[in-house]
């Protein structure tokens, strides 16, 4: 198989911590999908405006990581239909637009509280608090889906916790989406060996599905917390189906002063701090110093 514009690939879209890689874990169980679990996005989009270029500069990204081809891992695998799962996706619907009508995209929601929660325990700088986590979800998630209302026929929705409670149903919808048979061994992912390297931020993906790590924000967020995502978010989540748990909370204007600042700079030394160690982790691996 060569990479060209009758070889169109999968994309799954949905903003950090809303369930990508377990989902594409899920679907890379299957007999006939291979999903590249991240690629850096930018190197493929930014700058280039032909879509059989990005194919090829994607099947780049996938040889970097795999040491071959695209083709190769294809036939290697076994499989027929490719993909591509990335949080960064977001921040390029427009160069994703030029795989319509070819391309099937299915977005993952989670809800807000959630995500948000896991922006916090993550430490990525995503959002350092509660506030500026709710801007953040709500942000990319109108985005997204504004885009899946403007290609109906081509972007499916799942939420998180219906993948999570009822999988086999939700995977049927997802397979005959993409216009392929419902494999059972998708059931079994956790069964599997996966094709991405485990690591802190996705251990879970190794479990079987357990619907309390959906609801985990509800004793590890106060009821502060929640009711500030609330206020800033309520309305998206209320309209996908999430029940608001209390009364919202309007941070004043010298704690959004203060929420701000707070993210600028702790969110910084998260993120420099992830730097570190994916860095030191790199060096290990490759039996060298680090300074």
């Amino acid at each position: 198989m060569s990479i060209n514009r009758q070889s169109q690939p999968l994309f799954i879209l949905g903003t950090q911590r809303s369930g990508t890689t377990l989902l594409a874990r899920i679907l890379s169980s299957h007999k006939d999908i291979f999903i590249q679990n991240e690629i850096s996005v930018e190197k493929v989009f930014e700058g280039v405006n032909d879509p059989a270029k990005m194919l090829s500069l994607m099947d780049v990204q996938i040889q970097e990581r795999h040491g071959d081809s695209l083709e190769d891992v294809l036939q290697k695998e076994g499989k027929s239909v490719w993909g591509v799962k990335d949080p960064e996706l977001t921040y390029h619907l427009e160069k994703l637009e030029q795989f319509i009508p070819e391309s099937k995209m299915l977005l993952i929601l989670r809800d807000g509280r959630g995500v948000v929660n896991s922006y916090m325990e993550n430490k990525w700088g995503l959002g350092t608090n509660a506030y500026t986590g709710a801007i953040r979800w709500k942000e990319e998630v109108e985005q997204l889906l504004d885009f899946a209302e403007r290609h109906k026929e081509q972007v499916l929705v799942v939420r998180f916790e219906d993948l999570i409670t009822g999988m086999e149903a939700e995977l049927r919808r997802i397979c005959s989406h993409f216009g392929v048979e419902f494999d059972p061994e998708m059931l079994k992912y956790d069964k599997k060996k996966a094709m991405f390297k485990e690591n802190p931020h996705n251990v879970n993906t190794n479990k079987a599905p357990d619907i309390t790590l959906a609801e985990k924000w509800q004793s590890r967020l106060s009821p502060r917390e929640v009711g500030i995502i609330e206020y800033v978010a309520g309305d998206t989540l209320k309209a996908h189906g999430y029940e608001l748990a209390g009364e919202k909370v309007c941070p004043s204007a010298i704690e959004r002063a203060y929420y701000l600042v707070h993210q600028k700079i702790i969110g910084e030394i998260q993120l420099q701090w992830q730097w570190r160690r994916s860095l030191i982790r790199k060096k290990k691996k490759a039996g060298t110093s680090v300074s």
